[in-house]
């Protein structure tokens, strides 16, 4: 039976080297020109997959994917310490300028009319920023979205204030896209429905590291429980009027960490191709 609900907003959760799915998906939506979306809300590496989505540059997020991890610049444990960190999206980003540039222009384009939200985290007060990007600081706005401090660079300044990875905030900004007008809303996940995540190793060290600002340690300290909510409010399908659906994998993906290879990215991404065909079968 075909499903005839028209989806309004699109919620990319981001995941560095995970969205290798999420461009699966995306690339699978643009070759069939499903895109019916008036709002979009990327966090992260997700904003970058949302970006070629939307100028229609299909395969780019994969294809700089796999050069980053097999050349041997993008992460490289011997930098953990500096200043790029373990990994080096100063690297990413100078590849993209120079060797896969992405049509920001075009996707300005695409955009024009709707509404295009990349989460960020004011670094002062911890607090999730949802930025509008221009055509002038689309790029910025994508590197502060997945600048993740003692991972890469730590922070970025945007619009004359400092902030970091959106995935810290608000990992599956739900609630801004029902607070933006969503009723109909895809989530595109990059971990399994209903999967919980734990504090990691990471998270307590960061509040170690961030102790004098205690914004951000309540970030590092309750972000699992909050993450783990949403989780679970995605479960329900929906509140009153407003409905939403999940495409996610069916299993956890073989690019969750910091030693990957290009194989296992696509992997990754023919995954997300095939959980996009099953949900759009009956829809198209």
């Amino acid at each position: 039976m075909r499903n005839k609900r028209t989806h309004d907003t699109l919620v990319i959760e981001g995941g560095s080297l995970r969205c290798a799915f999420t461009a699966g998906v995306l690339d699978t939506f643009s070759v069939l020109r499903y895109n019916r979306f008036k709002r979009y809300y990327a966090v992260s590496a997700g904003t970058m997959a949302l970006t070629s989505f939307l100028s229609g540059q299909r395969k780019h997020f994969i294809d700089v994917a796999c050069h980053m991890v097999e050349d041997g610049e993008f992460i490289r444990f011997s930098d953990a310490w500096k200043e790029e960190g373990l990994m080096n999206l100063a690297h990413l980003f100078d590849h993209v300028r120079r060797h896969r540039p992405l049509d920001i222009k075009g996707a300005a384009a695409a955009a024009r009319g709707k509404e295009v939200r990349m989460v960020t985290t004011d670094f002062e007060t911890g607090c999730p920023l949802y930025l509008k990007p221009t055509v002038d600081d689309w790029l910025r706005i994508m590197w502060a979205s997945s600048t993740l401090p003692m991972v890469t660079r730590g922070k970025i300044k945007v619009r004359d204030q400092w902030m970091f990875d959106g995935g810290i905030s608000d990992a599956l900004p739900l609630q801004a896209a029902i607070d933006g007008g969503g009723r109909n809303i895809l989530v595109i996940r990059t971990r399994p429905s209903g999967e919980h995540i734990s504090k990691s190793w990471m998270d307590t060290f960061a509040t170690y590291w961030y102790r004098e600002n205690p914004a951000i340690v309540a970030l590092y300290n309750e972000g699992h429980h909050t993450y783990n909510a949403d989780v679970d409010r995605l479960a329900s399908g929906g509140e009153g009027r407003v409905r939403w659906e999940e495409i996610a994998p069916l299993k956890p993906l073989r690019s969750d960490g910091y030693r990957i290879n290009a194989g296992q990215l696509i992997q990754d991404y023919h995954h997300g191709m095939e959980r996009a065909l099953d949900w759009l079968e009956p829809r198209i």
